[in-house]
């Protein structure tokens, strides 16, 4: 990536974006050696204008992933930036891109995990409204959404996804959500 992209990324300089942009818009699609694009970069830190601006100037960004199989959304989920988080599941729906939504790291982990395993459950049921897919993931270590949200006793986001028939209740170890409930019952 451009040294001048990646410091107007990681600062948050839309100006300098748009600068660079008008001088040569192929540059927008350079990538760090981890592969994570200005707009991974953006999200890391929060940008939320920039982010935007470097969307308005090329959309084939939401579409990429970076070594660690992390999209722009994941970013934005295992960052803490909510709002952001919000504004690219909302892309991906409008552009019907539920591929991306339901796209799972090097872990395993897809948004819905990243969202419980950060305590933001209102994003967490955002996602799960977005897309019930969600509730199918299952991590690297055999964990399912449910598993970790009743593991850590979110119980509103619990409750959702024990309304779609299709949600997946495993856990490590041979364990299920089930397991973990009578776990944090006993030691709460």
């Amino acid at each position: 990536m451009d040294e001048l992209l990646l410091r107007a990324a990681m600062s948050g300089n839309v100006r300098e974006l748009k600068e660079i942009a008008r001088q040569n818009p192929e540059i927008l699609l350079g990538k760090t050696p981890q592969q994570s694009t200005c707009l991974h970069v953006s999200l890391l830190f929060g940008h939320e204008e920039f982010s935007k601006a470097v969307l308005a100037l090329n959309r084939s960004l939401l579409f990429t992933i970076n070594l660690d199989g992390e999209t722009p959304l994941v970013v934005a989920v295992t960052n803490g930036h909510l709002s952001l988080a919000s504004t690219m599941l909302k892309l991906y729906q409008q552009l019907n891109l539920s591929d991306m939504i339901l796209k799972q790291d090097n872990n395993g982990d897809n948004a819905l995990h990243h969202a419980i395993y950060n305590g933001h459950s209102d994003l967490a049921l955002e996602l799960i409204a977005a897309e019930l897919g969600l509730s199918q993931g299952m991590n690297k270590y055999n964990e399912s959404p449910m598993y970790i949200a009743v593991s850590r006793g979110f119980n509103d986001v619990s409750e959702k996804l024990l309304e779609i028939p299709v949600s997946s209740h495993c856990g490590i170890y041979n364990r299920n959500a089930l397991h973990a409930a009578v776990t944090n019952r006993n030691s709460g």
